[in-house]
């Protein structure tokens, strides 16, 4: 239970979502990018999260610090011609943006 108490919550899922959707807004070239109203695609990404403890090294101290960076994210449904298909399921066939 005590684990329970000293765990903390220090992002929510709407933060890291509007992350996300800013950097897929403002980094991205438009280029490829579905027309609004019209189009849309599936969006993914992965985000670094790094906490820095405050003074006195405890987690709970109010002085820590959370940082969340977008390392990497891709978009698109296409799809992988049969003859490249595995049956391993090597090949992923994704526009990605780093």
């Amino acid at each position: 239970m005590e684990a329970r108490a000293s765990a903390q919550i220090m992002w929510t899922a709407d933060e890291i979502a509007h992350l996300c959707y800013t950097h897929y807004s403002t980094r991205l070239p438009k280029q490829g990018k579905p027309e609004p109203d019209r189009e849309w695609t599936l969006l993914a990404a992965v985000v670094k999260v790094n906490s820095t403890a405050g003074g006195s090294g405890d987690p709970r101290d109010k002085s820590s610090q959370v940082t969340k960076e977008v390392v990497s994210m891709g978009t698109g449904t296409k799809c992988i011609g049969l003859s490249k298909m595995r049956k391993s399921g090597q090949w992923a066939h994704q526009r990605q943006w780093a």
